[in-house]
């Protein structure tokens, strides 16, 4: 999706560079670390496809970097949603959800 040379370099260095924890630097194994400035950058990349989805079925939603709320009539609908765009990040983005922070629920 990213042509231009010198941004994957960027984002290479970024991710080989690893972490300091405790005063120490520690590899990072996989992923981009949680709160870093490469986070938001490589969520918008990747999920750009969620928001084609998402338009392509007609749902309005609000995405920021890794962030998504998506809205519809129902709770019920809520719940059909969830299940499916779960299963798209799951196997059609190969990506985790986490169901903690994962949700259906009414306005307030």
């Amino acid at each position: 999706k990213i042509k231009d040379k010198r941004v994957l370099k960027l984002i290479r260095k970024y991710l080989n560079s690893g972490v300091i924890l405790k005063d120490m630097l520690v590899k990072t194994e996989e992923g981009a670390p949680q709160g870093g400035p490469l986070s938001p950058l490589l969520s918008n990349i990747l999920l750009d496809e969620l928001d084609k989805e998402l338009e392509r079925r007609g749902h309005k939603f609000c995405r920021y970097a890794d962030d998504c709320n998506i809205y519809v009539k129902s709770i019920r609908a809520g719940k059909r949603v969830l299940e499916s765009i779960t299963k798209f990040l799951k196997y059609k983005l190969k990506l985790k959800v986490n169901k903690e922070k994962s949700a259906v629920s009414s306005p307030t």
